[in-house]
């Protein structure tokens, strides 16, 4: 009984957080369909989104989190596993594409999104329903590592995937976005604090990030041809890896290092890792790729479908994680 009521729980609150995600897409839409948002002023709010908003929600996310010197030292093997996770899932991406023949645009965003998923707005709720403050700070953790992947590594495979040379990949790393990264991160580990004047605007307005990403989302979807875009292979390749493949492959590595070798993490830890893991795909790397010049067009694509699809994989890998961890 206490299964079934847990199982309940956990499918119910990823359900609610894919509704309201929904809903926010919806308007969106809709403000697209009724001319309150032009192609013109599309193209400016994913200006808003990647200079403002992002780098804000990117800092003050940061400023959340205290250093002390337990949470350091039993956040570092999460930070550790972490890291090595994200880019085993870029090498998964990048062995997928070749494949399936997946070249040029349509594979830096592929790879791209093999590495990022929604782990805030839809990890963070469920993890913390599930296991609570502790969980969410290895969640938070998780999430630290991921900015910092995302905008020196996630930067190079957008870019160099768009026929852009190495050196000028590397040169887009240096961004607004990757400055907020490194001077938060600065932030927690110096435990620095600046004034709740400062902080209280910041963190609102980083807070829009997620609202106008989904607003975005839905212009977009008006804008392209969804019916086209729905025939693409790859949406279902890319969700296919997010949601089963790579959680399935990571718990059974992590049984296998706990038989053989003794050396699995802590099941709590575990867990955090894989569920953030098994999330759709990541919502931001649409305005990445709007404007690192990728195909931002399929990263609509992918958050779309593997978004729905996550309703009934996420709790699947809930019951394996119980199952065998």
């Amino acid at each position: 009984m206490y299964l079934l009521h847990l199982k309940i729980v956990e499918t119910t609150i990823i359900i609610s957080q894919i509704v309201i995600l929904a809903i926010a897409v919806l308007i969106g839409a809709l403000a697209a369909r009724f001319k309150v948002i032009t192609p013109e002023s599309k193209d400016m709010l994913s200006k808003v989104i990647f200079n403002i908003s992002l780098p804000l929600m990117l800092f003050t996310n940061f400023l959340k989190l205290d250093a002390t010197p337990r949470l350091l030292a039993n956040s570092f093997v999460v930070l550790m596993i972490s890291g090595a996770v994200i880019l085993f899932m870029l090498l998964v991406g990048w062995l997928t594409a070749r494949l399936f023949r997946i070249t040029g645009r349509e594979a830096a965003v592929f790879k791209t999104h093999s590495m990022f998923g929604n782990i805030i707005f839809l990890g963070f709720p469920l993890i913390y329903a599930l296991y609570g403050s502790e969980g969410l700070l290895y969640a938070s953790m998780f999430q630290l590592i991921a900015n910092i992947i995302m905008w020196t590594v996630g930067v190079i495979v957008l870019t160099y995937g768009n026929g852009v040379s190495w050196k000028k990949s590397i040169l887009k790393v240096l961004n607004i976005n990757t400055i907020a990264t490194i001077f938060g991160f600065l932030f927690f580990i110096f435990s620095l604090k600046l004034p709740d004047i400062i902080v209280t605007p910041f963190s609102a307005l980083g807070a829009a990030n997620t609202w106008l990403c989904m607003i975005y989302i839905g212009a977009m979807l008006v804008f392209s041809s969804v019916g086209e875009l729905l025939k693409k292979k790859s949406l279902y390749i890319i969700s296919f890896n997010r949601l089963i493949f790579i959680p399935a492959l990571l718990i059974a590595v992590f049984v296998l290092f706990a038989a053989v070798l003794g050396l699995a993490p802590d099941k709590l830890v575990s867990s955090v890792i894989i569920l953030e893991v098994a999330m759709p795909c990541m919502a931001s790397v649409v305005i990445m790729a709007k404007e690192l010049g990728a195909d931002d067009h399929l990263a609509v694509g992918n958050v779309f479908v593997s978004t729905i699809l996550s309703i009934f994989t996420l709790p699947l890998v809930l019951m394996a994680i119980n199952r065998f961890l």
